[in-house]
């Protein structure tokens, strides 16, 4: 081909033809520039085309993250609903000593030290390759934000304080009673099982310990919705999105489940009427009170919810009846409301 075009100047050029030869040398210039313009678009495409399936991995990397956090959170919020139940009795002397020494071990609960620790290798891959982020991925950022910055320092501090406490202060039995040492290797010497069962501290201890998990089981659950609207908002940029999300994406149970418990209650204790009712709106459990602002529930597992921010345990269940009721657990109270159409 360059030969050709060679041919062409030289014999333009013999035949004295000038102005023929400057039309075509600016013609063969126009053919330059479009050629490179034609090899820096595919190489263009190709390089956008590398950084897709590059942030397309990276972002399946951070699902896979996402879905890691979502179960520990889980976990850590099954500690806490253990945790509060032993701590309702604890603050009701509803625990003989009969009691406690056919199961001694669970009644210190201040020495279960759990803590929250999320993945960020996917996102730390994606904001490494920001320069090279496809535009239409930028809609992340925000959500990235919240997660990784914004939520991170709560997550941070709940993780020491509950440390400290399960860690530092609960050493401080050691330092009290010779016989703690049979205690923690199994034994259970009965001097032993009294110093915590008759421990004047029992119930501050437990309150300070059972805020501390509350605070960092909070702070997961406000993590793991989070995750799982920047979970669901990446398979819709990739195109996958699913027609319904399960366990462990999902914040709502089966329909048929929730559908019966949906109506008007009233506190089981009070003989009042109706004083609260629950709905559903827009895909959504929503708790309607005459004294509280508006509450959305978030199914957890089984019969429990949660709400967002600091709040009580909730759980939906049908008594021995088959009377439906919420159940409400917070800072060691319990209380109970009965759909009215039970009663």
């Amino acid at each position: 081909m360059i030969k050709f075009f060679r041919k062409i100047r030289q014999k333009t050029l013999t035949e004295n033809k000038f102005g023929k030869y400057l039309t075509y040398a600016i013609g063969e210039i126009i053919l330059v520039v479009i050629g490179i313009l034609i090899a820096v678009g595919i190489n263009s495409m190709y390089n956008a085309s590398q950084n897709e399936t590059k942030i397309k991995a990276i972002l399946t990397q951070v699902q896979q993250d996402l879905i890691t956090d979502i179960l520990d959170a889980k976990r850590i919020y099954n500690t806490y609903i253990e945790k509060d139940s032993l701590f309702q009795k604890i603050m009701n002397d509803s625990i003989t000593f009969e009691m406690y020494k056919k199961n001694p071990y669970p009644l210190p609960i201040t020495g279960n030290y759990v803590s929250f620790s999320n993945k960020k290798g996917g996102y730390d891959r994606f904001m490494n390759n920001l320069e090279n982020l496809p535009e239409k991925y930028n809609c992340l950022l925000p959500y990235f934000n919240t997660l990784y910055v914004e939520m991170q320092n709560d997550i941070d501090d709940y993780n020491t304080y509950i440390k400290n406490t399960a860690m530092i202060d609960g050493r401080e039995d050691l330092k009290t009673n010779p016989k703690i040492a049979d205690y923690i290797a199994g034994r259970y010497p009965e001097e032993a099982m009294e110093y915590f069962f008759k421990d004047p501290f029992l119930k501050n201890k437990s309150i300070k310990y059972i805020n501390d998990l509350k605070n960092i089981s909070y702070a997961a659950n406000d993590y793991r919705i989070e995750s799982i609207e920047l979970y669901k908002k990446i398979d819709s940029l990739l195109g996958k999105t699913p027609i319904a999300y399960k366990e462990p994406l999902a914040i709502l149970p089966e329909k048929d489940i929730i559908s019966s418990f949906l109506g008007d209650y009233k506190d089981q204790a009070k003989a009042l009427g109706a004083t609260s009712s629950l709905s559903m709106e827009s895909e959504k459990v929503v708790l309607k009170s005459l004294k509280n602002p508006d509450t959305k529930l978030y199914w957890h597992k089984d019969d429990y919810y949660f709400i967002k921010g600091n709040g009580p345990i909730f759980k939906l269940y049908k008594n021995k009846q088959g009377q439906h009721i919420i159940e409400v657990s917070f800072r060691g109270t319990n209380t109970k409301f009965i759909k009215t159409k039970d009663i």
